[in-house]
């Protein structure tokens, strides 16, 4: 175990950041605008919980008003409803807290996944869309409409019911809107359109050229969002991969924080969060894990509490780490790679607990 004076040891779940952690986190964050928190997987409670004290650390400490998750772009832009989120954050009893806590602190909630994953975009995208084409005179075939209605109603299984014909007529008829002068002129539903052109893309090519296709949106879409709240602090909720700083081949398209990062002028910082202790990983493999040098759990004091490591603080620490490549628990994998490059501090959690409802 090395690098102890660049691990923060971290109080138990319910109160997890204490002084020392908030001290030096508000050091790393002076700069900063947009805070990207990850999450090794969407079934993972503890995550949860840990970004939870985050966020009310940064409402409370940092004054952000803003949180935009990996949920559903265009039923949040119209409605910022928590309910329109994924269930696994809106319905989960690890969650409950946050969302008492944002709604008591008036926080708005955005989302940038191209995915229409509630009743909001299924029931509501086709109707918004065709009125606003016919009040801006944008003339389009019945087949054109029919086929929208598919998608909407369908979601990701639309191919059951559109050939590869219909599905290449939709996406150039989708393509000659976009230039016209009403849409090029209306930022929002040029966005909607582009971002629902990308769920047709995604599900009609290979699973790896899919994520590709969705991070690439996910990245426009947050962009969009941060544009339109100019000047305003955002907290980003989203998976480890979809967060990460970096665009590598072993992450297969998964490139949303790299892609974001090319396109926008935001200061941002990127912290990953992982469990250790889980139902489903026994004590031997851990205490195997923890011996091995090229692991992340190697530099921990110790496994059973929960503790933050700052990037720049271990780099500068121990130089050669820089270059390192480790093994972690943080859902992107099992290739070796520089964490330390990937994100700015990693959270670890002792005992890990996965979602309940």
């Amino acid at each position: 175990m090395i690098g102890q004076k660049s691990i923060i040891m971290l109080n138990s779940i319910d109160t997890l950041l204490n002084q020392d952690a908030k001290k030096e986190l508000s050091l790393q964050i002076a700069e900063k605008d947009m805070i990207f928190m990850g999450e090794s997987e969407h079934h993972i409670g503890s995550d949860f919980l840990a970004k939870t004290e985050f966020v009310k650390f940064l409402v409370l400490e940092h004054g952000y008003k803003n949180i935009a998750f990996e949920g559903d772009f265009f039923a949040l832009y119209n409605t910022n409803d928590k309910n329109f989120l994924f269930p696994f954050w809106s319905k989960s009893k690890q969650c409950k807290a946050l969302f008492n806590f944002l709604e008591d602190q008036k926080v708005t909630i955005w989302g940038f996944d191209n995915q229409f994953s509630m009743g909001y975009s299924f029931l509501n995208f086709s109707p918004q869309l065709f009125s606003f084409m016919n009040e801006n005179n944008i003339t389009y075939e019945k087949q054109f409409k029919d086929f929208v209605d598919i998608v909407c109603k369908r979601g990701p299984e639309f191919e059951k019911e559109l050939s590869k014909n219909d599905i290449k007529y939709l996406v150039e008829k989708i393509n000659i809107i976009l230039q016209a002068d009403s849409v090029q002129e209306n930022k929002q539903w040029f966005q909607f359109l582009q971002s629902f052109q990308s769920i047709i893309l995604q599900n009609t090519t290979s699973k790896l050229k899919a994520y590709e296709i969705r991070d690439n949106q996910m990245a426009s879409n947050l962009q969009f969002v941060a544009e339109k709240l100019e000047k305003q602090k955002i907290i980003v909720w989203a998976a480890n991969a979809h967060i990460s700083k970096m665009k590598e081949e072993f992450m297969d398209g998964k490139i949303m924080g790299a892609k974001f990062l090319e396109q926008t002028n935001r200061k941002t910082f990127h912290i990953g969060f992982a469990p250790i202790k889980m139902s489903y990983r026994k004590t031997s493999f851990i205490e195997t894990q923890v011996k091995q040098k090229n692991n992340l759990l190697n530099l921990l004091p110790n496994i059973t509490g929960n503790s933050i490591i700052f990037s720049s603080l271990i780099s500068k620490e121990y130089p050669e780490l820089k270059d390192t490549k480790f093994v972690g628990m943080f859902g992107m994998g099992n290739t070796a790679f520089n964490y330390f490059k990937h994100f700015d501090a990693l959270v670890f959690i002792g005992n890990g607990e996965k979602v309940s409802y």
